[in-house]
């Protein structure tokens, strides 16, 4: 059963891999509420959806990532476990390679809270909506910067993509 779900998944997914509309990335983010600031690196995946005969695109993007940096709020220690993030931008492509997008996202953030020994952990899913700016610097390399806002949670990232 699992060989034939994966040759099904395979030739599904070949028509999407030749039209070469894949990128994958890598960024920082920092999240930040009133006195708390985190760190998060991430990996990304997305897929670009040209509409015919237009500058725009939509493209949806999944971010998984983990924390890099903690934080201490009245004596807590606070710190990422995972992010995750899914989204789905509309961009419009300017002629000299800069790019500006919309995105609503549906993140997940993973988080442990420690104090003298002891901890818990929590995570809560979230929608937020942001807005980026990108420049391709050539066909293949882009890089790209970022605000969103979860629930009062600011997230501000930078990153860079890689298509093939």
């Amino acid at each position: 059963m699992f060989k034939k779900s994966l040759i099904a998944f395979s030739l599904l997914a070949l028509p999407l891999t030749a039209s070469a509309n894949w990128s994958a990335g890598a960024g920082y983010a920092n999240l930040s509420d009133d006195d708390l600031s985190l760190g998060v690196i991430y990996g990304a995946v997305t897929y670009e959806f040209a509409l015919e005969g237009s500058k725009f695109s939509l493209v949806p993007e999944l971010r998984l990532g983990t924390g890099i940096s903690d934080d201490k709020i009245s004596g807590v220690k606070l710190e990422v476990e995972s992010f995750t993030a899914l989204s789905v931008r509309g961009q419009y492509n300017f002629d000299n390679g800069f790019y500006a997008y919309a995105v609503p996202s549906y993140a997940n953030l993973d988080f442990k809270a420690s104090f003298n020994g002891a901890s818990i952990s929590d995570d809560e899913w979230e929608f937020g909506f942001g807005a980026g700016v990108g420049k391709k610097l050539n066909e293949k390399t882009s890089v790209e910067a970022s605000f969103e806002n979860f629930d009062g949670t600011d997230v501000f990232s930078v990153g860079f993509k890689y298509a093939f």
